[in-house]
């Protein structure tokens, strides 16, 4: 595959602070080199930046901003029929850009979801404010449309195409949202060491959209794997259950981007949970491989 790393060092839309610093610090520990060395070829990395001059008090409009460079990025990565766009993300809020790359390149999209938290309130759900929480919900159609059409992402993602994996911190809001709507679900708890629930909740979907997404915050493990999660879980979900997830859910579903976002490098002084990231996008690049392969067989 033609693999395209776009850096977006940002925590929501704040640089060289938190997780910003977590885009550069996954390059510098060798993780381009390690997908290169798998037997991928490797474009040179793009970093999407907010000019000072286009920067505005408000964070939702500058998150905007920040998305919509990202979704062209994006749309150009996936234009090649092996094309493959890996976001290396500050924090969550940046999956709008993402998947509405997909969109921007003329694909219905689709979004597989692996988080400790929901990430689906709105501001009139949510019990803090924080915007991280928000973004999953914005792709969805559920609020702050203007951020979800500067990214490209003109039709919401339909729920039916969407699938919520590896969550064990749920508001009451995000847990009647989910009632209320037929997002497919598998909590951490039922996350199996084969990945077999994964296929058997993602594969009858697989026709509910012409290409996905994947999403993946580092908060869905515990700091024994990835130390330093900004918002960490009470009960997060099995490591190795979560790798084979992923391959499963790559196998699954006809995916073309995916991000590695909160990876906090100053949680992490020694750099512990970078074998941990490797072996991520290993298992998710992986199920691509098989996917294509079996669509190339049929």
């Amino acid at each position: 595959m033609q693999i395209s790393p776009i850096l977006v060092p940002y925590d929501h839309d704040v640089a060289r602070w938190g997780t910003a610093t977590g885009p550069q610090t996954l390059v510098n520990g060798g993780l381009l080199e390690h997908v290169r060395a798998a037997g991928h070829t490797v474009a040179a990395p793009i970093e999407i930046t907010l000019p000072r001059g286009e920067r505005t008090r408000d964070s939702v409009t500058n998150l905007a901003r920040i998305g919509a460079r990202l979704s062209r990025a994006v749309a150009e990565a996936v234009s090649r029929a092996d094309g493959f766009a890996l976001v290396l993300a500050g924090n969550c809020p940046h999956a709008v850009g993402a998947v509405g790359g997909l969109a921007r390149a003329g694909f219905v999209p689709g979004i597989v979801w692996y988080d400790a938290h929901g990430d689906l309130n709105t501001f009139a759900t949510t019990e803090t404010g924080f915007i991280g929480g928000l973004p999953f919900a914005v792709a969805l159609g559920w609020d702050l449309d203007d951020w979800r059409l500067a990214c490209g992402l003109e039709h919401p993602v339909r729920a039916e195409a969407a699938a919520l994996l590896g969550a064990n911190d749920l508001d009451a809001a995000e847990l009647d949202a989910l009632a209320r709507h037929p997002i497919a679900r598998l909590d951490a708890a039922e996350l199996d060491p084969a990945g077999t629930r994964t296929t058997g909740l993602l594969a009858p979907r697989a026709a509910e959209a012409e290409a996905w997404y994947l999403h993946l915050d580092f908060d869905v493990v515990g700091p024994e794997h990835v130390p330093g999660a900004t918002t960490p879980s009470p009960a997060p979900a099995d490591g190795a259950s979560v790798l084979a997830s992923l391959r499963a859910a790559a196998a699954s579903v006809s995916l073309r981007a995916c991000s590695l976002a909160t990876y906090n490098a100053a949680g992490d002084p020694e750099r512990r949970g970078l074998p941990y990231v490797s072996a991520a996008i290993d298992a998710i690049l992986a199920g691509v491989v098989a996917h294509r392969a079996l669509r190339a067989a049929a």
